[in-house]
């Protein structure tokens, strides 16, 4: 379903609505992650990489529910940057990626960013927004 009826009766666009709240999260985190080199979509990545690493281009996909062909040049600018290196796995044609020394540093510096800015953004909610905002993002996942 493309659009709901609210009540003021008017059409309401929930994929717009969804954009807009996603643009407007996404350039926040953007601004304060600027001074490190690093975007907010690179974030999550990486954390995953940190977490799960050494780690396939199919899982982190999976886990991240990325385009292979997306995430893989994400991967490529990663690599460059020096925040992750690909190893081949034995036995195997596939490669899987770490964190390097210098990601590590630069997981480091972010993580206070990184929570700046989540507590910025849900310091806009009370408790109960906060609770139903996370409940709802996890019903529109599945």
């Amino acid at each position: 379903m493309e659009a709901v009826v609210g009540q003021s009766e008017q059409l309401v666009c929930i994929n717009l609505q969804m954009l807009r709240a996603s643009h407007m999260v996404l350039k926040t985190y953007d601004d304060a992650y600027r001074p490190y080199g690093v975007r907010a979509t690179q974030l999550p990545v990486l954390n995953l990489i940190e977490q799960r690493g050494p780690v396939t281009i199919k899982v982190i996909a999976d886990e991240t529910v990325s385009e292979r062909s997306v995430l893989s040049r994400k991967l490529q600018v990663m690599e460059k940057h020096g925040w992750i290196v690909r190893e081949g796995i034995p036995g195997s044609r596939e490669q899987a990626y770490s964190l390097s020394d210098e990601g590590r540093d630069l997981l480091n510096k972010i993580r206070p960013v990184r929570l700046e800015v989540q507590d910025k953004l849900m310091g806009r909610l009370n408790d109960s927004e906060r609770q139903l905002l996370l409940g709802l993002c996890d019903k529109l996942k599945d």
